[in-house]
């Protein structure tokens, strides 16, 4: 890694100390919503959901607002909610509008999978998942974003200076599977991936 390299990643290091937190408006209404379905109380749950809502509504809580997005696109079976994609888009799509990073790097997984109402569109999926390092200095988008322009039949895609940026960042933040992606399929270009749900291979990191 080059110096310059290091300086330049060095302030948004220093900014990924703080942990990031869930509004206590949001923490409390989903724990709300979990101990209600944990025995059975519709009332407790209702409690949580309506406590989102008063966020997202009342207070412009965007923690709030992705949580209930969240609500709604899975449903509940205690409540006999099904689940509602085009709300949690619509949702979702107005958290976007307002830069909110958990909204772009879910949308940007849901453009790769083309699923939960989105049409697959890897290069859009890119755009987000790159605007959310360079607005909010996230390290697994860092390395989604990596590996995407790696396995790039697009050979524009395949800038090697940048994926080296993309991929050092998110091995210095510790994203799992970043420093074992690098060594295996970047620095010794040993195949390439064989991905049918991004999400689900993310997780399996």
């Amino acid at each position: 890694m080059t110096t310059s390299l290091i300086k330049k990643l060095t302030p948004i290091l220093l900014l990924l100390i703080q942990p990031t937190i869930a509004s206590p408006l949001s923490e409390g209404a989903l724990k709300l919503i979990q101990t209600g379905n944990e025995i059975n109380s519709p009332s407790v749950v209702m409690s949580g959901q309506r406590l989102l809502l008063k966020g997202m509504f009342k207070f412009n809580d965007l923690d709030a607002a992705y949580e209930s997005s969240k609500q709604v696109r899975a449903g509940n079976r205690l409540m006999g909610y099904s689940p509602q994609i085009t709300a949690a888009n619509k949702i979702l799509a107005t958290l976007l509008k307002q830069g909110y990073d958990p909204a772009i790097y879910d949308s940007a997984l849901y453009l790769l999978d083309g699923n939960n109402g989105f049409v697959q569109d890897k290069l859009m999926a890119l755009n987000l998942l790159e605007e959310s390092v360079r607005m909010h200095a996230n390290p697994q988008s860092a390395f989604v974003a990596a590996v995407i322009r790696n396995e790039s039949l697009v050979p524009v895609l395949k800038d090697k200076r940048h994926i080296d940026e993309l991929i050092t960042f998110a091995t210095l933040n510790r994203v799992k599977g970043a420093a074992q992606y690098q060594t295996q399929y970047i620095d010794n270009r040993n195949g390439h991936l064989q991905v049918k749900n991004w999400r689900n291979w993310i997780v399996s990191q």
